[in-house]
């Protein structure tokens, strides 16, 4: 296998927000990160990427990969970070990873900000930073509606069952975000794309909205998933094809479990046991022509439950806000009273310390760290006052109910930012 994280890690390490204020991991927009991957792959489809998409990825890892395929496949294994990636291909039970060929290329990117699914997947679906697409968070405030909405489901926040989707105010899924869908991009190219979606997620409302004018193929396990996608590739096809597979379990058991249960390498065996079986067989029929791009949309950090970091323990604090931070729990947008902005940075600061940094909001876009460019017109609304970067380990849970979750991500640390790339042409 051709390893270039060496190469490419110091650089990622880097690349360093010019503001004490944001010691942060920064993404890697401009050629070294998932948000490159749209228009690397229009180009090696032979389509032009999409108006006002990210660049693609560096020249010379593009053409590593090669130049041009009638297939490309997209692999996408939540949470799937370079640390337990690298920790997956030396493991003992390491299985299809020892597999893969000599000219099989590994290399590091960085995620999105923030490091969350919903987030990434806007950015892989249509091209642009979250800056332009205005999805920046799992849950957001959206004025428009007046409500904080779950961006996954496209319910009210609050809403933890029963019936309340958005549309019921108005939303609708087809006309919110400011861009097409990819499908439509590559459709206009003559290419088909495909989105193998978990049978559970095929229907929720992110994947309606982004998986328009794909032919979607909901799948009920790894081994549906896997034995599906190798079909369709012995499959003959008049047009070129893009295909998306999306894998959920290893983002839904370290949420649950903390990424270093044993639940999760559990988790993680399964999936290299089919990954192998499908790699070993789709190598056998190797022609050339389809190249298959393994990634993450973001990493996993540990967050032992404490509950000085819910903040139904802090009702002073409650006050201070016009309504509950929303974002991300590793990332908050905060929206402060007027006149009660130093009230809320010395209870933070009293509370907390330096456990939690608070940043102006102006001076958290101003870093680019949501993208350069052009903008959403809602981008300023939906991050507030402040942004609140908590340390590694810390969070801040909103919800006036149990917390559930020992892993988190959606901030801005190494381990969360990182992801690899894996590409091998079959």
């Amino acid at each position: 296998m051709n390893d270039l994280t060496s190469r490419f890690l110091p650089i990622l390490d880097s690349n360093q927000v010019p503001d004490p204020l944001l010691p942060v991991f920064r993404p890697f927009y401009s050629g070294l990160s998932i948000a490159n991957l749209p228009a690397s792959i229009c180009t090696w489809l032979g389509a032009d990427p999409p108006g006002g998409a990210a660049p693609p990825l560096q020249e010379d890892l593009r053409n590593a990969l090669g130049q041009r395929f009638r297939t490309v496949i997209l692999l996408l294994v939540d949470g799937f970070g370079l640390d337990l990636f690298l920790q997956a291909i030396d493991a003992p039970s390491a299985g299809g990873w020892r597999n893969l060929p000599p000219d099989a290329l590994l290399a590091p990117l960085t995620s999105v900000v923030p490091s969350t699914t919903a987030t990434a997947l806007t950015t892989l679906w249509t091209g642009v930073l979250p800056a332009e697409h205005g999805v920046i968070g799992y849950e957001l405030f959206l004025k428009e509606y007046s409500l904080i909405a779950n961006m996954i489901f496209h319910n009210p926040a609050s809403f933890s069952e029963g019936p309340g989707n958005l549309r019921l105010a108005g939303f609708d899924p087809a006309t919110f975000l400011p861009v097409e869908p990819l499908a439509y991009h590559l459709g206009r190219a003559g290419v088909q794309t495909y989105a193998f979606i978990q049978r559970a997620l095929a229907r929720s409302s992110l994947s309606l909205q982004l998986h328009r004018e794909a032919r979607t193929s909901p799948f009920l396990n790894l081994a549906d998933l896997f034995v599906s996608l190798d079909a369709l590739l012995d499959t003959p096809a008049r047009e070129k094809r893009y295909i998306y597979a999306y894998w959920p379990g290893l983002d839904d058991t370290m949420h649950q479990f903390g990424p270093g249960d044993e639940r999760v390498q559990r988790e993680l065996a399964a999936f290299s046991l089919q990954w192998g079986y499908f790699l070993a067989d789709r190598l056998r029929k190797r022609r050339g022509d389809t190249l298959i791009l393994l990634t993450a949309d973001h990493g996993h950090i540990f967050t032992p439950k404490n509950p000085h970091f819910e903040l139904r323990h802090h009702p002073a604090l409650l006050e201070m806000l016009t309504m509950l931070p929303s974002g991300e729990a590793r990332l908050p947008y905060v929206f402060v009273r007027n006149g009660r902005q130093e009230d809320f940075l010395g209870y933070v600061d009293q509370a907390w310390g330096e456990r939690f940094r608070v940043v102006p909001a102006e001076r958290f876009l101003a870093a680019g760290l949501f993208g350069m460019g052009k903008q959403h017109p809602r981008l300023a609304e939906r991050v507030g006052d402040f942004v609140v970067l908590p340390d590694e380990g810390a969070f801040w849970y909103f919800a006036n109910r149990e917390n559930p979750l020992l892993g988190r991500h959606g901030g801005l640390t190494r381990a969360e930012m990182l992801v690899p790339l894996l590409g091998l042409i079959l």
